[in-house]
Order: C-alpha cells, then structure tokens, then sequence
C-alpha cells in the first residue's frame, strides 16, 4: 500500500510537471509566432512561477528517500531557478523604468532572454519529467530516445539556459541600483543594503556551479548511454529463470520461499507471490525471522532449507563455459591445484600486550586511544547510554582483563577476504596470530599482506598459482591468491588439504569477511559459504570455529531489555522528534522502533526488531540472510560461531557517498545512535572474537543454551543503539541528513538572513 501511494503520488507530481512546461513551451512558441513577445510576463508570469515554486517539493522527495536524485545537485538547481524567477524576472518584467517611471523598464532585448531562457526550461523538463514519470513506474518503461535525449539534451540546453539565467540577472542591476527590487509577490518591500553585492554573489555561484552539475551529468551520461559491458559471467552465479535470464529477484524469492516452506507453506507462497520484489523484499525477511523464531526446530529447518536450495539451484560456470550445480562443483578435484607459501614476520612478539582501541568520536571529533581501566570506562559509557548490549561491555571487559587472550601466537585463522575493511587482519598480525589468508590475485594486494606481516610477530600461509622457487617482491606478489568467487573447487581443495596441516591438527577459526556490491555480494558469500561448509565436513566441527560480522540494518530477536529501551526513549523523545513523527507518519518516517513479538511454540515470548533498510536491496539482505543460516546450522553441529552486530561504520567507501556521510553526522540526535570509524569498530569486534574463541560462557560456544538459535545474533552486540533507538533505523536517515545540513550550513545562512533583516530595519528606520 505505501509503495502503492509513493508511485501514484510521483506520478501525479510529474505529470503536473510535465504538463505544466509543455503548455509554458506552448504559450511561448505562439507568443513568438504572434510578432508581441511584450505581453510575455503578463500572459505567462503566474504559470510560471507556480510550476517552478513547486520544485520545491523535489528537494522534499530527495530528503526523504522518495527518489535517489543526489540533494547536493538537487538544492543548488532548485534554489538558482527560484532565484531567477522571483529575484530577476519578476522584477525585470514588472518594474518601471527609474529615469522614467511611466514607460516599462524592459525592452525587446529583455523579453527575447526571457524566451531563450523559458524555451531552454521548457526541453529540460519536459524531457526530464517525461524520464522520470515511466522510471518511477518501471524502467523498461522508458524508450531509448527518451533516454537519450534524458542524458544528452543537457549539453546544448544547460549553455542556452545558464546565458540566460545569467544575463536575466544581469539585467536587473539598474533596477537594483535605482532601489527597486523584488517583492516576491507583496512579501518583501524595498532592498537590502548594497544589493549590488548579493547580486555579484549570485552571479559568482555559476562559477563553481555550472561545471559541477555539468560534469555530473556528462558522468551520468557515460553510466546510461555507455555502460560498460557486463563482464562474461564465470564461478558462482545466479541459477537461469524460467526467462531463460539469470534474474536476481527469481533467485531470492525461490531460495526465500523454500526456506519458509520447510515450516509454513503459506508464507512461501505469498514469497511467490511477490510482484514488487525490490521494494516489497523487507517483510518477507522479517517472517522468515518470525517462523525462525517459533522453535529451534523451525529456526533449524528454515536455515537448512535455505541453504540447500542455494546448493541445488545456483550454477558454477567453469573456465571452459560449461556449467554445473554449485553442490557438484566443490566437490570436484581441480587440475590444477593451488600450491602453498608460507611468510613469517621478523619482530619478536611484544612481552605484554592488551588490546587497545582507537576512538574518535564521530560527532564531537574527539580523539583517543583507550586501553585498560579507560577502555572499561568507556565501554561502560556505551552500555548505559544504550549504544551497546550490556553482555557486549561485560564481553569487552573480560577480554580486557584476560590480556594472556591477546597472545594469538598459537591460533589460526583462515581469513577469506583478508584485507577487507572490516576483517581483523591488522588485530590479527599485531597479536602474532598465524593467518591463513585468502583474497583476490591483485599484486598490490599481496604486496600489502605479505610486508605488513614481515613487519610483525604474526605468520601468513596463502595460495599460490604455482610452487614458489626463491621469487620474491613482484615476482612473488604476481603468483599470489585466488579469485574466490570463480575459484571456488580451487580454493575449497586447498583448504581441506591444508588446513589440518598447518594447524597441526589444532582447531581453527574460518572467517568470511568479502563484500562486494549488488549481485556480487550474495555470489562471493554463497562463495564463502562453500568453503565454510567444506572444511567443516572435513575438519570437524569440534575443530573449525566460524567468524562473521553481522550488519544493524536486518531483522533480529532482541533481548528484552533492548525493546524496553527503545519503549522508553520513544516516550522521552523531545519535542521536535515528536511532531515530526506525527507529521511524517503518513511519508513512514520516524516510525517507533517497535514490533509486536512471537509468542514461540514453548510458551516464549521473543522481541524484535526491523533495521532493514530498504535502499540497501534485495541482494544485501539475501546474502546476509545466508550467513545466518549457516551460523545456526553450524552451532546445532558443535561449531564455535562468532558472528557479532557490527555498528554503522564510516568506512571511505560508505562516506564517499555524500547522503550517507550527511545521515551519519546527524545520526546523533536520535538516542542512543552513535557512528563509528572504521579503527574503532575493527578493534571492539576484534575484541569479541578474542572473547568468543576463548570464553566457555560466551553464546558462540554451542554449549550455551540460546532460548531460540536466532538469538546468537543479539548477543554481545555492538549494534550502535540501532536496537535501542526510538525510531527505526531505516525511517531516520533522512531527517538526520537534514539535521546534519543545518548543523553544516545553518549558521551561515542564518547570518546571511539575520544581514538582510538588519539591512530592511535599518532601512525602515532610515525612512
């Protein structure tokens, strides 16, 4: 029903958008043909200035995620065409002439760059909202020459329009100079001082800002009229629909749908049944949750139904074209096998060492490095503002005390995705651990791993292309790793050859740590998985500990605790949030952070929580899905399984994007949200894997009696107040980017208006 709303409701917008231009472009061809161009304020001023003010509503839209436009490219156009119509045209076409008040001020040489520049107007939007109208709708929708015309009329239309805008403005200095300025429709009356300057402001904004929307489009252009060609498809890829293409969406709701199947027949078909699937994808992740959380039993069958169905349906394509069942192909004996190197680092371990973290906090900036009784403290800040789970700080702490935990220097570590951004290599090589690595064939990669561990007390043993005789530097960095997500029988064989070995028969801990984006992600996981699942089968589950990190922004059970929390600080809300909350209700923002819970089959009555965010997708939630599946299989086997909430983490690739770094900034003001940079959350859930290979009393020994198995992903979280905030985390980001753009930008603009109304007044009293 929502999606339902937002796509009539777009629609409608831009049909009125449309509409509105093609009768200006009209109303202004005939003008021309006429022969009186005079009469073009007065026959179309009104229009106009309706059609533009309601652009408005598009920096609204951008906000609050109803479209995807960029609002830094969004704002700055809005804002200089309000400008032009209001402040420039208005006044210029309505105005006197100063020297002699009884003719008007403008002459046929205005009116015609009044033409050029409504006509300009007129093909971007309506060429824009045309776009827009069949997108919004679906994609297929829009033929190629829309498309086209979308991502090329801008290089003749963006000039003709930004000269006109430019010499409108000019045009109006007179004006300005004699004390006549805009009255924007009665609700301003005379002229700042020195207007002459803020005019010269606006004309210095094109500068900066004609060359960066133009180059942002010319970048979008390249994107949609040359994309670059899919690569040939290899390795683990998505099972061939009924429509002969290899679709994502089918793929997800038939892996979806037979995981609920195992337990509720009618929730599998109703995934089915799921017409909107990239829009529609959140609800049916949070019942696969609920028929989880109904018994271990139901949370067991779900997971393995899961999984199999991955097993039996999703293809590997070998190096030859031809395809098999991913299940069939791990169990295939390469022919050409990986062979295997052995670094080892050249400094002594340290004779004592702690952990320590580096914490600089995200609002305030303040820097520190936090070890011992300061790191206690801090984690206890955490846990009593509600940014962590209290087992999350006791966890920390006892690793904290235990420092002989920090002597990794007899434990193993398969890392797949070794340099990841959120991986604990580094932790890892400083502790002196021996890291079995696995990552791309990249020589920069190699490079990288093998001098920073020739720089520690740590050991790396990795894959390499063939048998290394004295290569070292570049050579040797040229036969490293693997490509895991086409290598996959590969990298599965010289792990359970491996393994036993180099561990001398001690347990080991195998990590998945790869991200990629879109499809690739749930590709390089099931990737993942496959080795996960293999060394188990062969090693023993008695001896393969699994590491994972999973994200805030899913669907979990929460302890009870945490859905009080956020009970309370809902009712504790300030002001502001509140009537926001009433007056966002309609537009699903600021929606409270409560779910009914599941009463299980025993008699439990279970919290949850809904973080899925839904511009994240379909494929992020799928693959993410996956490792949860196999961390409750793999703990009903014997399996250790350390897989922690991660908090929000300000990695460069996700602040690189500018609305996400904006809703980080302003995160803050919703109780008890905290971002994290990328050091510190690598050393507090370092920290916990520390904890939970060491720990009997942590809930990734298998041991530990969970009162469902979906409950491991709720203990010792580092979930950033994600499960503790008022609010959904998904229904807060937009208005945390506007709190964060007020913080940023409010000051300046606030003096700049309080100038102008110290200019008015003073005028006021001048006369």
């Amino acid at each position: 029903r929502q999606l339902m709303i937002r796509l009539l409701y777009l629609s409608a917008y831009n049909l009125f958008g449309l509409l509105g231009w093609a009768h200006i472009l009209f109303q202004v061809v005939s003008l021309v043909a006429s022969g009186d161009i005079t009469t073009l304020w007065k026959d179309l001023g009104t229009e106009v200035k309706y059609v533009q003010t309601s652009a408005v509503l598009e920096i609204v839209h951008a906000l609050l995620g109803l479209v995807r436009s960029p609002i830094s490219r969004t704002i700055p156009q809005v804002l200089s065409r309000l400008a032009i119509v209001w402040f420039a045209m208005d006044p210029l076409y309505t105005h006197t002439d100063p020297a002699s008040p009884s003719k008007a001020f403008a002459v046929e040489s205005h009116y015609w760059i009044g033409i050029m520049t409504l006509t300009a107007w007129c093909f971007a939007e309506i060429i824009r909202y045309t776009f827009y109208g069949l997108n919004s709708i679906d994609a297929k929708l829009v033929p190629f020459p829309v498309l086209f015309l979308r991502y090329s009329a801008f290089l003749v239309l963006y000039p003709i329009g930004v000269t006109g805008e430019i010499l409108c403005a000019w045009s109006t200095k007179p004006l300005l100079e004699a004390g006549k300025c805009a009255s924007v429709g009665g609700l301003l009356s005379g002229c700042p001082s020195g207007p002459i300057a803020y005019l010269w402001v606006f004309l210095l904004c094109y500068i900066p800002g004609l060359p960066f929307l133009y180059l942002a489009m010319l970048g979008e252009r390249s994107k949609r009229l040359y994309p670059k060609p899919a690569p040939k498809l290899a390795g683990v890829v998505f099972p061939t629909s009924k429509a002969g293409d290899r679709s994502t969406t089918s793929a997800a709701k038939d892996v979806f749908a037979a995981a609920a199947e195992a337990v509720d027949k009618e929730s599998a078909e109703k995934v089915r049944k799921e017409k909107n699937w990239r829009f529609g994808y959140a609800r049916h992740v949070v019942q696969n949750l609920r028929l989880s959380a109904r018994s271990e039993e139901s949370a067991l069958a779900v997971a393995r139904a899961g999984l199999a169905r991955l097993y039996e349906t999703f293809d590997f394509i070998r190096p030859d074209g031809s395809s098999v069942k991913l299940g069939q192909a791990v169990k295939e004996k390469p022919a050409q096998p990986f062979e295997t190197h052995t670094v080892r680092g050249t400094r002594p371990r340290p004779v004592k060492s702690e952990i320590k973290v580096a914490y600089k906090c995200f609002h305030t900036g303040v820097e520190k490095e936090l070890s011992g009784a300061a790191l206690e403290e801090q984690v206890d800040k955490w846990v009593q503002w509600g940014t962590i789970e209290p087992d999350c700080g006791e966890a920390i702490k006892e690793a904290v005390r235990n420092p002989e935990w920090t002597n990794l220097s007899n434990k193993y570590f398969v890392l797949l995705g070794a340099t990841s951004a959120m991986g604990p290599f580094l932790l890892l090589k400083e502790l002196g651990a021996h890291i079995i690595a696995v990552d791309i064939d990249r020589p920069a990669v190699w490079k990288r791993i093998i001098e920073q561990v020739q720089d520690s007390c740590a050991t790396v043993t990795f894959p390499t292309k063939v048998k290394v005789a004295g290569q070292t530097g570049e050579e040797l960095y040229k036969i490293c790793g693997c490509n895991l997500l086409n290598q996959v029988p590969e990298v599965v064989h010289w792990l359970t050859s491996n393994v036993p070995t180099i561990c001398n028969g001690q347990p080991v801990t195998i990590g998945g740590y790869t991200y990629l984006d879109g499809e690739l992600h749930v590709r390089v996981n099931l990737a993942c998985d496959a080795c996960i699942q293999a060394l188990v089968e062969s090693y023993g589950p008695k001896n393969v500990r699994i590491a994972s990190l999973c994200t805030p922004t899913d669907a979990y059970l929460i302890p009870d605790a945490a859905a009080a929390a956020a009970r309370d600080n809902l009712a504790r809300a300030p002001l502001w949030q509140k009537l926001l909350q009433a007056a966002l209700a309609p537009l699903k923002r600021l929606v409270p952070n409560q779910m009914p819970p599941v009463k299980a089959a025993n008699g439990d009555v279970l919290n949850m929580m809904d973080g899925l965010v839904i511009p994240q997708g379909p494929n992020y939630a799928f693959a993410k899905r996956l490792q949860q599946w196999r961390a409750v299989v793999a703990r009903s086997m014997g399996c250790t399984v350390s897989i922690n909430i991660a908090p929000a983490t300000a990695t460069a690739s996700v602040v690189h994007n500018k609305q996400f770094a904006a809703a980080y900034g302003g995160m803050h003001v919703f109780k008890p949200m905290e971002i994290f940079y990328q050091e510190t959350s690598n050393a507090v859930m370092g920290a916990l894997l520390i904890y939970d290979i060491h720990s009997p009393n942590s809930a990734a020994n298998s041991q530990v009696k969970l009162r469902n198995p979906m409950e491991l992903f709720s203990r010792n979280a580092f979930h950033g107040g994600a499960m503790r905030c008022l609010y959904k985390f998904t229904s807060v980001g937009e208005i945390a980017a506007l709190v964060f753009y007020m913080g940023s930008y409010g000051p300046a603009v606030g003096v700049s208006l309080a100038a102008c109304a110290a200019a008015l007044l003073g005028r006021a009293f001048t006369n």
